[in-house]
């Protein structure tokens, strides 16, 4: 009999030529052909293009991890036209009417096979759909799913509900945009293989009951309503919605972790405030904003009676950004809680303190390291930190009041991981150590209990170091319980402890736990650390100790109780009565503590994404913070299936009765599982957090943090081996040392498991042996190495290796790998091992339908060339038959052969002939995700900002605009008045002082400076601008002037310098005095609109509002000037004496029509009238109207005469002035 071992050596061998798609396998016995059988076959396809389809009879892909799917329509409805007409006249009274016809179309698309967590992204004709306004559902493949309501109402009541199907609905889907056509629409679904025993869930996503909500800062991360900033007038972008759902971040990242998590019930809302000492006797505790400078035009940011103008402003990094984000408003928590309520969650308030100390040795410190002076001076520093204006007692006070004030939560947290404060120690009172913080956070849970009322759990957050007891290295051999008079507190419902438990000891090469293990992803080893291992069978007495791993194990030589000092027995801590020791003697009376009394619950557990983060899972990356540190052991790299271990390992293990304790005291277990929460979940969705850097400063804190989210979805390759081998019929299989996990991963059609493992066999590099009945899957590269001894081997152990390719013509030139690429909206991407672009022979060529980034694509094809390349030799070789401990999959050495070697077979005769090959490479490493890019800016119509200019005719009416980037088709109205405008006004300023000058005619002197952005200017000749080129308004004390400049230079970014100006055109002229720095200018184009508007308004105050895309402006008031109305100033006034008098004349000018040299200009009033008025040494002598040009008047003794024209409409305009 041959026992064989298929591993993706095979699968190459006979591949190395143009292309390779396809592979078979030899024979093997009668399990492993379960999976494989013996014909030809096609393993799963990677398409060109993801098409949507409607074909009667087409299969359903079978998804793992993360995927776009094109899907098939299953069912349309007919389109549904609707006509509306709009009124396209401007201005009052009737116009012309236009006929609008819009069509809708409601259908469903079937995703995949079996039940989805759910759906992130989808696209619409290849581009990110904006989801906002969309009415759609989505059916995640459950066998209970019902019919959707919209496909009964068109096809009635016995319509199939497609169980097992996953598949969403569009309903009344507008079409305008896609050209009457139904769009292609693509979904990115997440898929997980169902737990082997549906009772006992054992993957995260099924696991996870509560999670801590973070990013803790930022003024509105948590606000559920979208708000707006207004950076700049017309210029609005939105804070809080950073993706392309249409609503803030917060409701969609709810809307993933509702999908992803689907047995999460629980949530924590973390909210921070900031320190600014470690000195607690100078430690003030603050909210604190961003920005002072931040206009909020719809909201406003208030924390504690504290405004954005008296709030603490947080500090800034060497680039004047700000190092953390604001803390969140108050209005923000109460939405939130409000909103997790509405959607059935339990609802925890954690008030979290961070330490915004940015200089010194250790910047940006933990909240643990807050302490004191020890002795009588402590009590004094602790109450002032506590009680003081900007204490801690108020802050903690003010979140329990905002939760009572929203109806309640079901638990809050009074602080958390102050260990450095609860363990600093006051005078001893008769012999034992007193700690002046205890009794403080005592009375703080009295107060928040008799805020929030017995339905409320109220806890401490202790470090998974400190919860226990407090042991003084002085020498002392004291031992405290320290919190105990905490724990026992009436006011405190359960012992709430912060989990980081290390789970291992691992590090590379040989070491003590390998032989527990066979590497650290292994969930009974780590399990088997929770109630054993570090902290609790052993310690490390020093650094040097745990590089030797010399370890010292636990003990209690005075009371034979060693779990007083192991931070992991919790069974023991919680069971039994508790004695403080003094001078290592126990006191005769015991603590408050009564055993059993109080479940514990774990108010945050997890594990960062990093390489060995179950050493040290507390620590934390943070380029800023001096906390930041790597794992014992750890290179920093990332890795998320460590975490997931992690999680899965630690809350399958509590959630096991055999290991929860059951109360004598109460009715439950000893650890509360259903809030024992993760960290955490973060409000920011996901790809956008942490893909989106420009907004989020902590994105590459994400890569090997604690965040869960974006990490869901994952599939150990295990996973996926197991449910195909139990879909064959296959249960007996062992896949403990089958390490990585897939992104994404797709079987495009019915087909054996064989067929479906060949692509993940090659490209992750495992194989499979049947070992004593059962087929183990292991990864090449890794697990335990056995010596093959001399006596062992029947033969002479020279020649035993043969070369297979000797001739270096057919030796492997390249591996490329097609795969989806997961940083480019799942296109197809192409790497390549060798880079050798126009080699087409001896060419490995593989097209795999995974879901990789182009980094680890890359990693993927490096590695398999290696192993590859070695593969040109085989170990031939006889062993004793009563060598029976060697088996087919194990990894060997022998004496004089260099290397590891792989036993791929074993034929049984009178002696045990085996094969084996090279396997000594590094083994995959393969345990991550791909961040998404995020390319598609978010799209948002500001809100659009209406200015009135009263200008001078010719306008016929009061000038408006919409000032608005980016700029889209707006409304103004004013009452019964509306007028469209299809272009921006631009806005600027000057920048530099306009000198005073001519008017009527071109300066050819002055010059001056100005900003403006949106268009391109240059220069035009004298006749153009005569024409009306280069024509802008600018404010001035008295009104709006017009201008032109025949020069117009850019000179920096939306920066210009005007010259050659011509000042007054068809105006007054007021900037011929002058104009300072810091007025506006308008550029006059078609952005300018003319508004009806009533000449009887004039002197009153309008409100004007602009409309667009379904958003309106705040109202704007103007006080009505009608400066297109008033008269012109005459000109040439003259008084020439006589004998008897003064003649004075003047000659008017007109607002109409009067650039004309032939012929008197038109009057442009009903009637023509002048006002004359008189004047001695400032005294008014004489007013006088008249009809005529011109007057006599024998007054004597005038000093100034001035003239205005007369209007109906207007009244007097501007006059002209002679003084004597």
């Amino acid at each position: 009999m041959t026992t064989l071992a298929i591993s993706a050596a095979n699968f190459a061998a006979s591949t190395v030529t143009q292309t390779a798609t396809q592979f078979a396998l030899s024979a093997a016995n009668s399990a492993i052909s379960n999976i494989f059988d013996n014909r030809t076959y096609e393993g799963p396809r990677l398409e060109s293009f993801e098409l949507q389809t409607s074909q009667d009879g087409a299969p359903m892909p079978k998804v793992y991890g993360r995927m776009r799917l094109a899907g098939q329509v299953i069912w349309a409805s007919r389109l549904r036209e609707i006509q509306t007409e709009e009124d396209v006249s401007t201005g009052k009274g009737g116009g012309p009417t236009q006929t609008q016809y819009r069509y809708y179309i409601s259908f469903a698309i079937g995703l995949c096979e079996g039940e989805i967590l759910g759906i992130d992204r989808l696209w619409a004709n290849g581009s990110p759909l904006q989801e906002q306004g969309l009415t759609m559902r989505v059916y995640k493949g459950t066998e209970g799913q019902l019919p959707d309501p919209i496909i009964q109402a068109v096809e009635g009541n016995a319509v199939p509900a497609f169980r097992n199907t996953a598949y969403i609905v569009f309903e009344d889907f507008p079409l305008e945009g896609f050209g009457a056509r139904l769009p292609q629409i693509n979904a990115e679904v997440i898929r997980i293989p169902p737990s082997i025993d549906a009772k006992a869930p054992d993957k995260m996503e099924q696991l996870i009951k509560s999670v801590n909500l973070l990013p803790a800062t930022g003024e509105f991360a948590y606000a559920t309503d979208i708000v707006e900033e207004t950076p700049e007038p017309g210029v609005s972008r939105p804070i809080n919605m950073n993706n392309l759902s249409g609503q803030a971040d917060i409701m969609l990242a709810l809307d993933q972790l509702e999908d992803q998590l689907p047995n999460c019930q629980h949530v924590s809302i973390i909210t921070a405030w900031f320190g600014t000492a470690l000195a607690c006797k100078d430690c003030e505790i603050h909210p604190g904003v961003e920005r002072r400078d931040r206009i909020l035009p719809y909201h406003s940011w208030t924390v504690a009676g504290e405004t954005r103008g008296t709030a603490y402003l947080v500090s800034m990094d060497a680039e004047g950004r700000p190092n953390f984000g604001g803390t969140p408003s108050d209005e923000s928590i109460k939405q939130t809680i409000i909103e997790l309520k509405r959607r059935g969650y339990k609802v925890t308030l954690y008030p979290f303190l961070l330490m915004d100390i940015p200089s010194g040795t250790n910047p940006f410190p933990w909240r643990g390291r807050i302490s004191g002076d020890e002795g009588a001076s402590a009590v004094s520093q602790v109450a002032t930190f506590f009680n003081r204006d900007k204490g801690f007692k108020n802050y903690i006070l003010h979140y329990a009041q905002l939760a009572q004030n929203v109806g309640g939560v079901d638990a809050f947290v009074i602080g958390s991981e102050m260990r450095g404060l609860t363990t600093l120690r006051g005078p001893r009172i008769n012999g034992v150590s007193t700690y002046p913080a205890v009794p403080h956070f005592v009375a703080l849970a009295q107060d928040v209990k008799a805020v929030l009322g017995p339905s409320c759990a109220v806890t401490y957050a202790a470090d998974w170091s400190e919860y226990f007891g407090h042991h003084p290295q002085d020498g002392s051999g004291d031992v405290n319980f320290h919190l105990d008079p905490l724990w026992a507190s009436s006011a405190i419902d359960v012992i709430g402890i912060d989990g980081y438990f290390p789970l291992s000891d691992w590090r590379d090469g040989p070491h003590l736990d390998t032989d527990l293990a066979p590497d650290i992803y292994d969930k009974a080893y780590l399990q088997s650390q929770i109630e054993g291992g570090e902290g609790y069978d052993y310690f490390y007495d020093s650094d040097a100790d745990r590089q030797a791993q010399n370890r010292t194990e636990v003990t209690d030589g005075t009371a034979n109780k060693p779990w007083v000092f192991r931070y992991k027995d919790l069974r023991n801590w919680w069971s039994n009565t508790h004695y403080n020791r003094v001078n290592g003697v126990e006191t005769g009376a015991p603590t408050r503590w009564q055993p059993q009394s109080k479940p514990i619950c774990f108010l945050e557990i997890g594990c960062p994404a990093v390489r060995f983060g179950a050493n040290q899972p507390n620590l934390f990356y943070d380029s800023k913070s001096g906390e930041s540190a790597r794992p014992h052991f750890s290179d920093g790299s990332r890795d998320d299936l460590m975490q997931r271990r992690y999680i899965e390992a630690f809350i399958s293990y509590w959630d096991n009765p055999e290991n929860n304790l059951l109360s004598s005291d109460y009715s439950g277990r000893m650890i509360q599982t259903d809030q024992m929460s993760v960290w955490a979940w973060d409000a920011r969705p996901f790809p956008d957090f942490p893909a989106r850097e420009s907004v989020w400063a902590d994105g590459e804190a994400w890569q090997s943090g604690h965040w869960i989210s974006g990490r869901i979805g994952l599939v150990p390759i295990a996973d996926i081996v197991r449910e195909l081998a139990a879909q064959s019929g296959l249960m007996s299989i062992d896949t403990s040392q089958l390490n990585g996990v897939v992104q994404g991963f797709k079987i495009d059609r019915p087909m054996s498991a064989r067929a479906a493992l060949s692509t993940l066999s090659q490209i992750y590099s495992f194989s499979l042996a049947e070992q004593g009945g059962v087929v183990s899957f292991f990864s090449l590269g890794q697990g335990d190495v056995s010596a093959i001894p001399l006596s062992a081997i029947t033969e002479n152990i020279k020649g035993v290796v043969r070369h297979i390719h000797s001739d270096p013509a057919e030796a492997l030139r390249d591996v490329r790998l097609h795969f989806i690429d997961a940083g480019a909206d799942y296109q197809n991407g192409l790497a390549s091992s060798q880079d050798r672009a126009s080699e087409t022979e001896n060419i490995l060529d593989i097209a795999a339908p995974l879901v990789l980034d182009r980094y680890f694509a890359g990693y993927l094809c490096d590695n398999l060339f290696e192993r590859l390349e070695k593969q040109n030799e085989e170990l031939h070789l006889s062993l004793s038959p009563r060598a029976l401990e060697i088996e087919v999959g194990d990894r060997v050495t022998l004496p004089d052969i260099v290397g590891i070697w792989r036993i791929e077979t074993i034929e049984e005769s009178d002696v045990r002939k085996i094969i084996a090959v090279p396997d000594g490479a590094a083994p995959l490493s393969l345990v991550n995700g791909a961040i998404p890019e995020t390319s598609t800016n978010i799209v948002w119509p500001s809100r659009p900002v209406p200015l009135a200019l009263d200008l001078p005719a010719p306008y016929s009416g009061l000038g408006v605009g919409v000032v608005m980037h980016p700029f889209a088709p707006s409304r103004i109205v004013s009452g019964d008045s509306e007028v469209s405008t299809s272009q921006a006004l631009h806005v600027g300023a000057v920048l530099s002082d306009i000198p005073a000058g001519p008017t009527a005619y071109f300066d050819r002197q002055a010059t001056f400076e100005f900003e403006l952005r949106g268009l391109t200017l240059s220069r035009h000749d004298e006749a153009a601008v005569l024409n009306g080129a280069n024509r802008f308004a600018i404010e001035t004390p008295m009104g709006w002037d017009i201008m032109q400049a025949a020069s117009v230079t850019l000179i920096g970014v939306n920066r210009y310098r005007a010259s050659i100006l011509l000042r007054g055109v068809g105006s007054e002229g007021y900037s011929r005095d002058g104009v300072a720095a810091g007025a506006r200018l308008v550029w006059l184009n078609a952005g300018v609109q003319v508004l009806d508007v009533s000449p009887e308004l004039l002197g009153e105050t309008i409100a004007l509002t602009a409309e667009v895309a379904g958003r309106q402006s705040l109202p704007t008031n103007h006080i009505f000037k009608a400066s297109h109305l008033r008269p012109l100033s005459p000109v040439h006034l003259r008084a020439v004496p006589n004998d008897t008098g003064l003649n004075i004349s003047w000659i008017r000018r007109s607002r109409e029509d009067a650039d004309s040299w032939v012929g008197e200009i038109p009057l442009g009033e009903a009637e023509e009238r002048y006002r004359l008025r008189l004047w001695s040494h400032n005294n008014l002598v004489q007013t006088t109207e008249t009809t005529a040009p011109n007057y006599f008047t024998t007054v004597q003794g005038l000093t100034k005469i001035d003239v205005a024209q007369g209007s109906d409409a207007y009244g007097w305009g501007e006059i002209t002035t002679i003084e004597f």
